[in-house]
């Protein structure tokens, strides 16, 4: 969410202006602060870690400081060139009297920023803008400053005489007779004044560091309500569509049990197994008819169907059989008949011998190792 921008000037004269200092909850902003009140240090970058540049800032400043160096607020903006660091130095109770401005303004403050830094800036050009009776003044992208119109352009002309290449001059200024004539001379002169609420505010050097760094923004319940239903809502619909993908695929797996349970039933005999059953009761039908198929091609249960067609309309009762790997015996009563019929089977060989009974005889069926027959 991007917050609203203004000055801490502005904030000020609102509240003596409306005289509304009774906001019911504070509204977040990013503020530009007077640049005047802020003094630019370069420095030797520390032979020290990182991490411990904060610690050892405040004494290496410490002789360039009017004010004890801890009633000071130190901000490292970064890297000058290869070997120097830019600093910004407040004074702690400036930071807190700003705060305190904003907060009787009903704003909590998010970011803090000089406001030199709200002046157009590019290569090469000074920009220099207005704010009651103190001039801004912009020459690098994080370098600039804040003085009194006197002061100022000594300083603008320090910068000129500096530059290898002089720079070019942008001045906007509500009364131009403040402009020293040789500077009028080579700069760009205007009347527009800076909108502080629609400036472009860079999230850096943001002087809310260290103690000034403002807590996290807590939500109230009501701005809370919206994201929890959401939350709800999303839930309760990835639960349906769970249930919903749970009861069709339910459906697919109870079709396909009974489809199996029917392919089941029309290959074999006898009760339908459970679904879970299906595999390991089709495998021990598979086997057993596989052993039936084995014990149909052994010799004497091949002779035995072979001999169906003799017996029939033998008017002979079946005493006795006997089977082995060479053939079978079958003792026969009242085999008469069979006597006279011409008894011959492909590849077997039969015989008829009398028994030590009475009306009983022995059929013997051998295997023939060639095609033919016998009696």
């Amino acid at each position: 969410m991007s917050h609203s921008v203004d000055h801490i000037h502005c904030l000020d004269q609102r509240l003596i202006v409306e005289g509304d200092p009774g906001l019911s909850e504070a509204q977040p902003m990013r503020l530009w602060v007077p640049s005047e009140r802020i003094a630019v240090h370069l420095i030797n970058i520390p032979n020290a870690p990182e991490r411990k540049w904060a610690e050892l800032i405040p004494w290496i400043l410490e002789d360039r400081i009017l004010q004890p160096v801890d009633e000071m607020h130190f901000v490292i903006v970064g890297r000058f060139g290869n070997d120097q660091l830019q600093v910004l130095a407040i004074s702690q109770q400036d930071m807190r009297d700003w705060h305190r401005v904003a907060l009787n303004a009903g704003v909590t403050a998010t970011s803090m920023v000089p406001d030199f830094l709200a002046l157009p800036w590019e290569e090469g050009r000074i920009s220099v803008g207005w704010r009651e009776g103190v001039c801004l003044v912009r020459y690098s992208a994080e370098g600039g400053f804040a003085a009194k119109p006197a002061i100022a352009w000594a300083m603008i002309d320090n910068l000129v005489a500096a530059a290898q290449v002089p720079p070019r001059l942008s001045i906007s200024i509500p009364n131009s007779e403040l402009i020293p004539a040789h500077l009028q001379a080579k700069a760009d002169i205007n009347a527009a004044a800076i909108d502080w609420q629609f400036g472009d505010i860079s999230l850096s050097p943001n002087l809310l560091i260290g103690p000034f760094k403002p807590p996290l923004a807590s939500k109230s319940s009501s701005e809370w309500l919206p994201v929890v239903a959401l939350i709800v809502l999303s839930v309760a619909l990835l639960f349906a569509c769970l249930q919903i993908s749970i009861n069709h695929y339910s459906q697919q797996i109870d079709a396909m049990d009974k489809q199996v349970q029917i392919s089941y039933s029309r290959l074999f005999a006898g009760r339908k197994p459970q679904p879970m059953d299906v595999r390991d009761s089709a495998q021990r039908q598979l086997s057993r008819l596989f052993k039936q198929q084995q014990s149909l091609q052994s010799p004497s249960l091949a002779a035995l169907i072979a001999l169906d067609s003799l017996m029939v309309d033998c008017e002979c009762n079946l005493i006795a059989l006997t089977a082995d790997d060479d053939g079978m015996r079958l003792r026969i009563r009242s085999g008469e008949k069979l006597k006279s019929k011409g008894l011959s089977i492909p590849g077997y060989q039969l015989s008829i011998e009398a028994d030590k009974t009475i009306d009983v005889i022995v059929l013997t069926v051998l295997a023939s190792p060639a095609l033919g027959g016998g009696k």
